[in-house]
């Protein structure tokens, strides 16, 4: 076995993901014009440093800046109570 064979078997795992035609073809086309695999591509983006916070963290400021009614998430046609 080769060592990339033994680093990939060692500390990589698989993931599947299922995307929209229009999104591979994207990527394929990137692929091809740059001489990486989809794969790498992938990848990239997924390891990529986050260049934004988290969504809690922007909407932070928004927290308890709304009106209406306390409780606006219950269901009226059936209530569910704790067991």
């Amino acid at each position: 076995m080769i060592l990339a064979e033994t680093y990939y078997d060692d500390v990589m795992k698989t993931v599947t993901i299922k995307l929209p035609e229009e999104t591979l073809e994207r990527l394929r086309d990137e692929a091809q014009a740059t001489g990486r695999t989809v794969t790498a591509l992938i990848r990239e983006r997924v390891e990529a440093p986050r260049d934004h916070e988290s969504v809690h963290t922007l909407a932070a400021d928004l927290a308890g800046s709304l009106a209406g009614p306390r409780k606006t998430a219950t269901n009226r046609r059936r209530k569910f109570g704790r067991s």
